[in-house]
């Protein structure tokens, strides 16, 4: 049955609309810290469980594709096998340090990109991915109904809130190399 509902999903390229509601649940930071205090809370985004299925695959369809379209830089880290922080931090500590050897100055300027994607405008993200990507046809056509009427409530205990239509933001970011946006 799951798979007929991926199967269904992809090939008339539209996204359930129940796929497309979060849920986001408050947690407590740490356990001992104040529960009344607001800021010691963080969102936790609940997906569908078929959502993270349907998202799993189409993240590994476009990986691939983005793979063979267009290389991936040798730089970024990010969302790449093999690749993480530490391994974005021993590049540039290499760097610095090749640069004093030399004797060459050496800056270092750090951008906290956390939330760039609440902000992300979707129609910017797609016109990306059509262009500078090749993602077209039904594959962009996925994608834009899965970023199309999503919207989200957040759930305290056994109350909800009313749901709120997402304008901006992405809530699951494809793992591909999406760095040069």
């Amino acid at each position: 049955m799951i798979t007929a509902i991926i199967n269904k999903s992809l090939a008339e390229s539209k996204v359930p609309l129940s796929f497309k509601k979060t849920n986001i649940k408050p947690l407590l930071k740490k356990p001992n810290l104040d529960k009344e205090e607001l800021n010691n809370y963080r969102p936790v985004s609940n997906l569908s469980f078929l959502s993270k299925i349907l998202a799993k695959l189409v993240t590994k369809r476009l990986d691939a594709h983005l793979s063979s379209h267009r290389p991936h830089d040798n730089l970024p880290s990010a969302y790449r096998t093999g690749h993480s922080t530490e391994t974005a931090f021993l590049k540039v500590h290499h760097d610095i340090a090749e640069a004093l050897d030399r004797k060459c100055m050496a800056a270092l300027v750090l951008l906290d990109l956390s939330a760039a994607f609440d902000v992300r405008d979707q129609k910017i993200l797609q016109m990306r991915l059509e262009h500078a990507f090749g993602v077209t046809g039904s594959a962009l056509s996925w994608i834009k109904s899965y970023l199309s009427d999503r919207f989200q409530c957040v759930a305290i205990g056994m109350m909800t809130s009313e749901g709120k239509c997402l304008n901006f933001g992405v809530l699951f970011v494809f793992k591909a190399n999406w760095c040069d946006m």
